[in-house]
């Protein structure tokens, strides 16, 4: 296969984003860039020069209204990938990814076969007002996100986190991903569709950084993102400083990292 540098793969990564935003705007359903992707919108009116992947969140009706769809279309080029599509898919969240591409991701145990470039699409869940009982559905969510999305031992890290790593392999071993995914969507469904906070189905960051108010996410203005226009939260500013703080200031160079994902075309010929 041949490796797609990493020009390419921006300009790949823009095309996936396209299709999603064309369906979205034929079907009325509203979605926002989120975490580093809002931050490149908003700083840089693009990808942020050093990342590598796209990422989008909706609100879990029009999340459902979205999958949906991108489960129903017949486009040869870009498909939804989840674990129901996929056998060896580990991720609680899907996919859209672009076919004629396959990706190696270094710190995943295991390698996708269908995997390609993509973006990755994320929902809100509304969780109790009590922001006790919030936390603890963060918690659970973190927990079980944890265990599904296997990841390659490493002591780069420290002793610790690689122990946790091989604990939680070998509960995800024998759990199995599909019922850990089964319970992740229990917890989801289960939640009030009407409170005033919400939280990411995929939430990474502290728990304080996580929690959102709900009204921020019931807007929606377009923003230029590179060579298109992008749809993102109207209140994007309390979205960002409530996960990162100043999101303007740019990190010292050596926290400027990405995922480390390398692209290959899946058929010689392509260019």
């Amino acid at each position: 296969m041949k490796k797609i540098n990493k020009e390419k793969q921006k300009e790949l990564m823009i095309g996936v984003l396209k299709y999603f935003d064309q369906i979205c705007r034929d079907n009325g359903i509203k979605y926002s860039l989120i975490g580093g992707s809002l931050i490149g919108a908003v700083r840089h009116k693009g990808i942020i020069p050093w990342d590598d992947d796209i990422d989008v969140i909706l609100s879990k009706d029009n999340y459902d209204k979205i999958i949906k769809l991108l489960k129903e279309n017949n486009d040869s080029r870009y498909q939804l990938l989840d674990n129901s599509a996929s056998k060896d898919y580990f991720f609680p969240f899907p996919k859209l990814v672009d076919t004629k591409t396959y990706l190696v991701e270094p710190l995943s145990l295991k390698q996708i076969s269908q995997y390609g470039i993509y973006v990755d699409i994320f929902c809100y869940i509304n969780v109790s007002d009590d922001t006790k009982k919030a936390i603890k559905t963060l918690n659970k969510i973190k927990f079980i996100n944890g265990l599904i999305s296997r990841k390659k031992l490493s002591f780069d890290q420290g002793i610790k986190k690689a122990i946790i790593n091989i604990t939680r392999n070998i509960i995800s071993s024998i759990i199995g991903s599909r019922n850990l995914i089964k319970i992740a969507n229990s917890i989801y469904n289960k939640q009030n569709m009407d409170t005033k906070y919400v939280i990411s189905n995929w939430p990474i960051y502290e728990n304080k950084k996580e929690i959102q108010l709900s009204k921020n996410i019931e807007d929606y203005i377009d923003m230029p993102f590179e060579n298109m226009t992008a749809m993102i939260f109207k209140n994007y500013d309390s979205i960002l400083t409530t996960t990162f703080g100043d999101y303007m200031k740019l990190p010292p160079e050596d926290k400027r990292v990405c995922h480390g994902l390398e692209a290959y075309w899946r058929e010689k010929d392509e260019k």
